[in-house]
């Protein structure tokens, strides 16, 4: 026979205690709301850069020299630094140079450089552009080989 009173052995069944408060069910989902904020906000400020650019043209001027014309995006009031990559036909870098856009008064400008390569390329590539704050307007640095 079983006794009319059964005790359940403890944390088997549903207990009372044991169900989350609702306050710390309303933190829980205030903190997982402000990280999904903060993710999206991180990834849409990423997804907006500084600079937009691109290589416009590029002319194989000689075994040792390519003609770059380089287009850039930015706030008016900073110069642009860009880096310009030469390669071979094996894909090969040959030659590098920077290109200083100078502040101006339109957002948008271009301007065009000279790559000397240590030999002949056949394509020339734009790695990549970036606000210029600690550089003066109007220098350049140029790699070979």
């Amino acid at each position: 026979m079983t006794p009319a009173n059964p005790t359940r052995p403890p944390g088997r069944y549903d207990d009372a205690r044991r169900r989350p408060r609702p306050l710390g069910v309303a933190a829980i989902v205030v903190l997982a709301a402000a990280f999904v904020a903060w993710v999206l906000w991180a990834a849409l400020d990423a997804a907006t850069p500084d600079v937009r650019s691109q290589l416009q043209s590029f002319t194989v001027v000689d075994e040792s020299q390519v003609r770059v014309q380089v287009q850039a995006t930015a706030d008016r009031r900073s110069p642009v630094g860009c880096t310009v990559q030469a390669e071979d036909r094996h894909h090969e870098p040959v030659g590098v140079t920077r290109v200083t856009l100078p502040a101006g008064n339109e957002d948008t400008r271009a301007a065009t450089a000279v790559v000397r390569t240590r030999s002949r390329a056949v394509t020339a590539i734009l790695v990549g552009c970036r606000l210029d704050r600690a550089r003066p307007a109007g220098s350049a640095h140029e790699f070979s080989g």
